[in-house]
C-alpha cells in the first residue's frame, strides 16, 4: 500500500510543479538487503560500474519504489496479477439498470435546463472542478508532443481553422461558463472552476511550459492545477523487475486509473477540500466534442446525489469496438468490448434494443468526497505483455496499469447521463493518413457539423449538408458560445 494507506501506485523521479516529493534515500547496504529479501537482488549488478550521480539516482527511484509499492511487494504483486489475468470471470452480467439511466440529448428540454441552473449555480459558488487526462504523448498521430497541443503551429499539425490548440479550446469553454455563472448568479465577480491536468513523466514539463507560453489561455495561473500521474515498474514474468540501464528500472505509466493517487500524493484534493469545492469532472484530452464543466452534468449530479456519474452514448451497432457500462455481480462495471463476445454483444430487450447498449466514452464525475475516499482504496492491475526496453535490447516483459472505470464498483450511489454522440464526443486516436477512424479530420468534421447546426438554429443561412453530413468548415469560438446558445 502507498502512503497513509492509498492505493498501490506511485511515483517515480519527483520533478517541480506536480511531481511528489522524493524519499530519503536509502544506503547500499540497506537496498541490498531489501532487494535481496524481495528476490530482486540483480538490481544492483552494476552498482560498483555506476558514477555517483547513476548511483544516487538509482537510490532515490528505489526509495521512492520502497515508500509506494513496497520492494517486497512487488513480485507477489505482478504473480496475482498474472493469475487473475488468467482466471475466467464467472457471475451475472446485465445491462445497466433504467434506474440508473436519464438523458440529456435533447429529448427532454425541461430537464436540462433544471440541471444547467443548478449546475451554473454550484458553479457561481466555486464548488466545480474538471480534470483533463492528458499524460500521454500524440504518437499515434505522429506527433512527438503532448496531444493536448494538437493544433498548435508549435507542433505543425494543423487542426482547427482558428489555430487553437484542444488546450486553449478547453480553457476557453472554462472562461466562457465563469461568465455565465456570473451572469446566472448576478455576483459581482467571476466564480472559479479549478482545471486540473492530469500530465506524464514524458509531458509534464512539456505541458506546463506551454501553459506559461500562453498565458494559460486566459484563466488565472493559480487555478490550473498540474499533476503528475505514476510509473510503474516493468517485469519479467517470474515478478523481477527489468533493467532500462545498469542505473534505472524500466518504467511505464499507471494507466488513467493513476488519477486517483496522483490527485491524493500531488496535495490537489486537499487543495480544492480548503477551496470548497464538491464535484470534479474528468475527461479524456481527445475528445475535441467535450463539454468541459458542463453545468447540466454538475447540476444531474447534485440532484441525483451520486457518487459517480458517467456519461454514455448508445452504441452505433453491436459490432463497434468499445466497452460498456454494466451491472456485474450486482455492481457497476464497464466490460471491454474484447471481452464481452460477439453473442453477448448481440443480445437484445424485450423491446429490441441492444442490452448492452451503453458505450463508455472517458467521461466520469465524482464527489471530492468519492475521490478522497473509496477511489483510494480501489486498485485493480491489468497486465499486457509487450517487448520491453531494456539494457540487453527489447525483451518480452509485463506492463501493469489501472482502469479508471475500475472504481465505479466502489460508488454508493451510481448513475448515467445519455448525452448526444454528435455534440459530445469525438475522439482523437489516429493520424489522418492513417486509414483508421477517429482522427484529426473525422474530429474537425464532427466539430464543424455541430457548429453548422448552431448557426443555423439561430438562423444562419448556410448550404445544405450533402448525404454524407459533409458541408462547409465551421467554427464557432468557445468565448462566443459553449453548446449553441
Amino acid at each position: 500500500q502507498g502512503a497513509a494507506g492509498g492505493a498501490p501506485f506511485l511515483r517515480l523521479h519527483g520533478r517541480k510543479g506536480g511531481g511528489a516529493m522524493k524519499r530519503p534515500r536509502l544506503g547500499y547496504k540497506d537496498l541490498s538487503e531489501k532487494l535481496d529479501a524481495a528476490g530482486q537482488g540483480h538490481v544492483l549488478a552494476h552498482w560498483d560500474k555506476l558514477s555517483a550521480e547513476e548511483q544516487q539516482s538509482l537510490e532515490q527511484q528505489l526509495a521512492d519504489l520502497d515508500g509506494g509499492l513496497g520492494l517486497a511487494g512487488l513480485r507477489p504483486m505482478l504473480l496475482e496479477a498474472v493469475k487473475k489475468h488468467g482466471e475466467q470471470r464467472t457471475g451475472s452480467i446485465e445491462g445497466p439498470p433504467a434506474a440508473w439511466v436519464l438523458r440529456a440529448d435533447g429529448s427532454d428540454p425541461v430537464a436540462e435546463e433544471r440541471w444547467e441552473g443548478l449546475g451554473l449555480s454550484a458553479i457561481a459558488r466555486g464548488q466545480c472542478a474538471a480534470c483533463v487526462l492528458a499524460g500521454g504523448m500524440g504518437t499515434r498521430l505522429g506527433m512527438s508532443w503532448p496531444k493536448g497541443m494538437l493544433g498548435s503551429k508549435e507542433v505543425n499539425e494543423p487542426f482547427l481553422p482558428s489555430g487553437k490548440s484542444l488546450f486553449q479550446v478547453y480553457a476557453e469553454r472554462i472562461l466562457t461558463l465563469q461568465r455565465r455563472a456570473r451572469a446566472h448568479a448576478g455576483a459581482a465577480d467571476s466564480p472559479t472552476i479549478w482545471f486540473l491536468v492530469m500530465t506524464g513523466e514524458a509531458t509534464h514539463k512539456a505541458i506546463t511550459d506551454f501553459f506559461a507560453r500562453y498565458q494559460f489561455f486566459g484563466l488565472r495561473e493559480e487555478q490550473v492545477l498540474f499533476f503528475q500521474q505514476g510509473m510503474m515498474p516493468c517485469f519479467a514474468e517470474d515478478g523481477t523487475v527489468l533493467m532500462e540501464s545498469a542505473g534505472r528500472i524500466a518504467t511505464s505509466p499507471d494507466g488513467n486509473a493513476g488519477i486517483y493517487p496522483a490527485l491524493r500524493r500531488s496535495g490537489v484534493v486537499d487543495k480544492l477540500r480548503a477551496a470548497g469545492v464538491r464535484w470534479v469532472q474528468a475527461f479524456s484530452v481527445d475528445n475535441v466534442l467535450v463539454r468541459v464543466a458542463d453545468p447540466v452534468w454538475y447540476g444531474y449530479q447534485e440532484e441525483t446525489g451520486a457518487d459517480v456519474c458517467v456519461k454514455m452514448v448508445p452504441k452505433r451497432d453491436w459490432q463497434e469496438a468499445v466497452g460498456v457500462v454494466t451491472l456485474r455481480e450486482g455492481v457497476p462495471s464497464v466490460i471491454e468490448y474484447s471481452e464481452i463476445g460477439s453473442e453477448r454483444a448481440q443480445e437484445t430487450t424485450a423491446e429490441g434494443a441492444l442490452k448492452y447498449n451503453a458505450a463508455n466514452i472517458c467521461l466520469q464525475a465524482y464527489t471530492l468526497d468519492f475521490l478522497t475516499g473509496p477511489a483510494q482504496q480501489t486498485t485493480q492491475w491489468h497486465l499486457a505483455r509487450k517487448d520491453i526496453p531494456t539494457m540487453d535490447g527489447k525483451r518480452p516483459g509485463i506492463k501493469l496499469e489501472g482502469f479508471i472505470f475500475d472504481v465505479f464498483e466502489a460508488a454508493k450511489c451510481f448513475r448515467l447521463l445519455q448525452v448526444d454522440r454528435a455534440a459530445e464526443f469525438s475522439a482523437i486516436k489516429n493520424a489522418s493518413d492513417s486509414g483508421k477512424p477517429d482522427t484529426p479530420q473525422s474530429a474537425l468534421d464532427s466539430l464543424s457539423r455541430l457548429h453548422r447546426r448552431w448557426l443555423r438554429a439561430a438562423g444562419a443561412k448556410l448550404p445544405a449538408d450533402d448525404a454524407r453530413g459533409g458541408g462547409p468548415v465551421c467554427e464557432v469560438s468557445p468565448l462566443v458560445s459553449y453548446r449553441g446558445e
